[in-house]
């Protein structure tokens, strides 16, 4: 795949990191990135792609820009979810300024600011490559929304190959200069993105996703309840997509493993959630009672 040679390609360590916030954060992480002055649509699809990603277990990691960076923080917090914001200034050193407000939101959400370089360091044209080089090291698989030629996301695009992580793209409009650099990581070989169920695919290996455009992970089908049902309020932490393990969810929520594990188990006996892929999922509004249905069958 062709782009922006990154910086330091014969390094692959992860350089130190400094943290503001819970780091590091259990569970599988996405970093989603793109242009500074993106289009209404790139935009939204951040923004979706983020809050619907979060909702399925999955922590959100960006770098804190204007543009698609914030889009996907604002989107996972929306979602009630984790976010992480890997920064190009000292960790006490919030860039841009117009960020700070949403910087805060991170810290409150429960998420993380983190930095590799000393505090006070101001924001430098050399620090934000070596940033994106790091964002690509913490991810398990980089997402690029609309991307001009020579832009900075495919700095993160290229570390992350040289990294062995999963690259994909979103595609967009044929006349915006701003789907170039997408459509050709996508020409490259990159994995085409046009809803978090194919994201979710390629952290979980083969699967068949849904061709709906942006469809939340939530929804298989055409049910119109997205919703967790009434109950345990430990369900609306679960995804009926991507298996979420007690520790990994008794860690997040700050409570003992014995009581997650019983009201996990009090929700499969009721057929609100089941057991599968190493955790445990939400079962759908349609799907409920099926668990108990097949107890009682054997």
């Amino acid at each position: 795949m062709t782009g922006t040679p990154p910086p330091h390609p014969e390094d692959l360590r992860l350089p130190p990191l400094r943290a503001r916030g819970r780091w590091p954060l259990p569970g599988p992480r996405v970093a989603i990135v793109g242009a500074r002055r993106p289009t209404p649509y790139g935009e939204a699809v951040a923004e979706r792609l983020a809050m619907d990603l979060v909702r399925a277990g999955v922590i959100v990691v960006s770098g804190l820009a204007l543009g698609i960076d914030a889009a996907a923080h604002r989107g996972a917090l929306d979602g009630g979810g984790l976010t992480v914001a890997v920064l190009g200034t000292g960790i006490d050193v919030v860039y841009p300024a117009a960020n700070a407000g949403l910087a805060g939101r991170i810290l409150e959400a429960g998420g993380a600011l983190l930095s590799q370089f000393p505090d006070g360091t101001p924001p430098r044209r050399g620090n934000f490559p070596r940033r994106n080089w790091t964002m690509a090291a913490i991810s398990d698989l980089v997402v690029v929304v609309e991307a001009a030629r020579g832009s900075g996301a495919l700095i993160t695009a290229d570390a992350a190959l040289s990294l062995n992580r999963t690259v994909m793209a979103v595609p967009g409009s044929v006349f915006s200069a701003l789907s170039v650099g997408c459509h050709q990581l996508l020409r490259d070989g990159a994995a085409l993105v046009q809803n978090a169920r194919d994201v979710l695919a390629e952290l979980q290996g083969p699967r068949v996703v849904q061709d709906d455009p942006m469809a939340p992970p939530e929804r298989e089908d055409g049910d119109a309840a997205s919703t967790p049902p009434a109950g345990d309020d430990l369900l609306r932490h679960l995804s009926d997509v991507y298996p979420l393990d007690p520790g990994v969810l008794a860690r997040r929520l700050g409570l003992p493993l014995p009581e997650v594990v019983a009201r996990l188990t009090r929700l499969e006996l009721e057929g609100a959630a089941r057991r599968g892929g190493g955790g445990y999922l939400r079962v759908r509004s349609g799907r409920q009672g099926c668990g108990m249905d097949r107890a009682g069958a054997g």
